[in-house]
């Protein structure tokens, strides 16, 4: 599909019909194509030949419906995300899922389509037809067929926030990276084939193409020679699988997070990922689509709670009302969280009355969990990314 700054992106509709609208729009243009593929070529002056026309308008109704339509929705979700905000980002999301046709408007850099030209009144008509939306790159926008802007980087910028960083390509970069890391290290403790293990590890990290999201001390540790990490190192790359699982639920390979005081089974990331077929998590990466940015906040919201009351339980023992208290830390929230007795619930009981040990794996399991859903927030440095204590 031709890059364009003003694309017309559609649920339904056929290629030559839109382009026969859109010819009948601009009075005198050439209409050509065949099958899925139209083109619309339009000049303002009819009176003067011209070698290249004003506007070319070209009608895409097959990469959308092809084998890599999946793969074109998540680069066009990655665009549109990682640059824009805005009260109808939900609304775009969705539509993207269903995006089967493409509009790409290419003015001449002599007549250039700028706002309020009414060239946009096609655009909107073909939004409204298609039941989808315009993305103006060079004005930074997502419009609908009413001309509301939706989304718009003006936005993004008005939080005061940054072009999303982590990407989804580097989501599921870091995703490929923290389970080879904890793979590797499950690898040394069980002791059997540590050697065939970690090249394989190491070959299936590559072709996946995250070899470059590699941190050196992870890149050190996954080269390091069989038996040569230590047990502080071993110990902290298994908990890596933690925040493997956040970023898989982050890019919706799976449904929901296990809960809060359950490890989460290996098997599990390494089935989704199709482990240890490279090439095979490298398309799977390609289909997948971010999670909504606040499914992403409530989240780390809830996992700051749960962390800070487990981390209270630890060093006090008291039992807490968190139902009835009105003296907890301000911007905790245990909204969606298990309870028992009015705290919080380890294993189906108080978390005051739960073993020790349990309490104590549920406060590392969500410290590694919360630390990736911080990482979501605010990108940079994984190993050096750090969330807000209470």
């Amino acid at each position: 599909m031709t890059q364009a700054d003003l694309t017309v992106f559609g649920r339904r509709g056929d290629a030559e019909g839109l382009a026969l609208v859109v010819a009948r729009s601009l009075p005198g243009s050439e209409l050509r194509g065949r099958n899925e593929s139209w083109k619309v070529s339009y000049a303002r002056n009819l009176t003067t030949a011209r070698a290249k026309p004003d506007l070319v308008v070209e009608i895409d109704g097959h990469t959308f419906r092809g084998s890599h339509a999946a793969m074109e929705r998540a680069r066009l979700r990655d665009v549109i995300v990682e640059r824009m905000r805005g009260p109808g980002m939900e609304n775009v999301l969705k539509t993207i899922e269903h995006v089967s046709i493409a509009a790409s408007f290419l003015p001449s850099a002599e007549a250039p389509i700028n706002p309020g030209d009414r060239m946009f009144s096609v655009i909107y008509d073909l939004a409204a037809r298609t039941d989808g939306f315009c993305l103006d790159l060079r004005g930074g926008r997502v419009m609908s067929p009413t001309a509301e802007v939706l989304a718009s980087t003006e936005q993004l910028l008005a939080e005061g926030a940054v072009p999303i960083d982590p990407s989804l390509a580097r989501i599921g970069a870091r995703l490929v990276v923290l389970l080879a890391v904890g793979a590797r290290a499950l690898t040394e403790l069980d002791g059997r084939d540590v050697a065939e293990a970690r090249e394989g590890i190491n070959r299936w990290l590559g072709a996946s193409g995250a070899a470059a999201e590699m941190e050196p001390a992870e890149r050190a540790f996954l080269e390091s020679l069989p038996g040569a990490p230590s047990d502080e190192q071993l110990t902290h790359a298994t908990w890596q699988i933690e925040g493997a699982v956040v970023l898989a639920w982050a890019v919706e390979l799976v449904h929901d997070l296990p809960p809060f005081d359950q490890p989460v089974d290996p098997a599990l990331l390494s089935g989704l990922l199709l482990f240890p077929d490279g090439r095979k998590t490298r398309e799977t990466l390609r289909t997948v689509k971010r999670r909504h940015q606040a499914s992403v906040d409530d989240e780390a919201a809830r996992h700051l709670a749960v962390h800070w009351r487990l981390e209270h339980c630890l060093a006090s023992g008291q039992a807490l009302d968190l139902v009835g208290s009105r003296h907890l830390p301000a911007g905790l929230r245990f909204d969606d969280v298990p309870m028992a007795g009015g705290d919080l619930a380890v294993a189906g009981q108080p978390v005051a009355e739960a073993d020790f040990d349990t309490v104590e794996m549920a406060r590392a399991i969500t410290a590694e969990r919360l630390h990736a859903l911080a990482w979501l927030q605010v990108g940079g440095s994984y190993s050096t990314t750090s969330y807000r204590s209470q």
